[in-house]
């Protein structure tokens, strides 16, 4: 065989390789896929060490399909105030009922740097509201295999005794 024509197999063959895969991922998803809600339900520290912090994290998943999803995994990272926090990953399987939701217990890292930079931020001296981020992806695994991503904002007020003055007429104390 000549040069050329292994040249034009091996181009050609990639592509058609390549082709397949994209049709055989596109065609396990669901045609009328809604994505995932995933949301922090609550994070607790439990440990925190001088170069790495350990939190354990509640993520509840909302699942706004006509059908049950097999989730077998999750990876995601956390983002405070516009900075990268924490990342975790759980190999945890769930099943999310249609139009129904799961709470998945995950364990979260943050390195001393990310750790120290939210610290400054809640010493400063102004709101006292954390905005987050959560973005990763759930592995699917029914109906169809798939990665189904996922990308949450959510803000957090740290002022919970709150100010009775500004309290509507129905929260003020006797």
């Amino acid at each position: 065989m000549s040069d050329r024509r292994v040249d034009f197999m091996v181009r050609h063959g990639w592509l058609a390789v390549s082709t397949a895969a994209v049709i055989a991922a596109c065609s396990t998803m669901p045609k009328e896929f809604e994505m995932l809600r995933v949301h922090i339900a609550d994070m607790t520290a439990k440990d925190v060490a001088v170069f790495e912090q350990r939190f354990d994290v509640k993520l509840r998943i909302q699942n706004p399909n006509d059908s049950d999803f097999s989730i077998n995994g999750l990876r995601f990272d956390i983002d405070l105030n516009d900075r990268e926090f924490a990342n975790g990953m759980s190999g945890q399987r769930v099943i999310v009922p249609r139009f129904g939701s799961e709470v998945v217990d995950v364990e979260v890292f943050t390195t001393l740097g990310s750790f120290l930079r939210q610290l400054q931020n809640l010493n400063a001296d102004g709101p006292r509201k954390v905005r987050y981020r959560l973005k990763g992806t759930a592995f699917v695994d029914s109906p169809g295999s798939f990665k189904a991503p996922f990308d949450e904002n959510g803000e957090v007020d740290l002022n919970l005794g709150g100010d009775i003055e500004n309290a509507g007429p129905d929260q003020k104390g006797p």
